[in-house]
């Protein structure tokens, strides 16, 4: 699955520095919506994602670090979260994390509220 790798990537990138951080961001955020839409076209994304992508703190880290300090890329983030909390176990992971108010979901505009919704509700 794709998406194993670029969330292992994400969960690396997590914690550096700005610069590193900025360098990475852009083509580590691509290899996750592409692994994203790979579990999407899976029969049962959530048994896809509990088998073959092993939650990670540090990627819900990198996804809430992109939505508060990348606006501009907010909504991959936002894309992200809704497929991964169909997991049980990243559901859990994203329990397990500090500062969830760094998705920003407050910032959605109206062409992105249906979207946020499916994370707040």
């Amino acid at each position: 699955v794709k998406l194993t790798e670029a969330i292992k990537e994400a969960a690396a990138l997590a914690s550096q520095d700005e610069d590193t951080f900025s360098s990475g961001c852009s083509q580590v955020l691509t290899k996750i919506k592409r692994g994203i839409a790979e579990v999407r076209k899976a029969s049962d994304s959530s048994e896809l994602l509990d088998k073959e992508v092993p939650a990670d703190v540090d990627a819900w880290r990198f996804l809430l670090r992109v939505a508060s300090e990348k606006p501009t890329f907010a909504k991959q983030a936002w894309d992200a979260a809704i497929v991964l909390l169909e997991s049980t176990a990243w559901a859990v992971a994203f329990q397990k994390v500090e500062q969830k108010t760094h998705l920003n979901v407050v910032k959605a505009g109206n062409r992105d509220a249906a979207m946020v919704a499916l994370l707040i509700g």
